[in-house]
């Protein structure tokens, strides 16, 4: 986006939120009145040593989970939900586990300790810290085909699995 649009969209946005008639932008899907967020792109060093982008996983849906070694929470939540996340697995959903570790060795100990199931990265927190707003581990992201961020259903009644079917099926 250049300078120009990026300004022109501050200008009409506002007007466009509130549902008044604008002349499109290039560049600028608005859609139902609801702006999409991209997940911001970033480097991570794989555990086979790989550097990837979040970027290359473009086309695929996306369960991204920050988190490190010394969090019992994080842990906790590999152990906890493990047959959940096998099953998105099975279903097509990348399991992205994204370390925040500052030892690489104490990183790899843990995978080999509690086995979490997915693709394995290590980033430096400053990385992310900001435009995750990553500030306490474990936090989890659900970032869709094309680079967008996804919600659950809040309904309590909803099943996990359908919202991550629907997710996959959605071009």
């Amino acid at each position: 986006m250049s300078l120009r649009q990026f300004f022109i969209l501050l200008f009409f946005l506002p007007i466009a939120l509130f549902g008044q008639d604008v002349p499109p932008i290039e560049g600028i899907i608005i859609e139902k009145e609801v702006l999409k967020e991209f997940a911001p792109d970033f480097e991570m060093t794989m555990a086979d040593g790989s550097k990837k982008k979040l970027s290359d996983f473009k086309g695929e849906v996306i369960y991204l989970s920050f988190w490190a070694s010394w969090c019992k929470p994080c842990i906790d939540g590999f152990n906890k939900y493990r047959p959940m996340r096998e099953d998105m697995e099975k279903l097509g959903v990348v399991m992205l586990n994204v370390s925040i570790d500052k030892s690489a060795d104490k990183w790899k100990t843990a995978i080999a300790e509690h086995q979490p199931t997915g693709l394995h990265a290590i980033v430096s927190k400053d990385v992310v810290r900001e435009s995750y707003q990553l500030y306490s581990v474990p936090l989890y992201e659900i970032v869709g085909k094309r680079g967008q961020f996804l919600y659950l259903s809040d309904d309590p009644d909803r099943n996990i699995l359908d919202n991550f079917r629907q997710f996959l099926s959605e071009e």
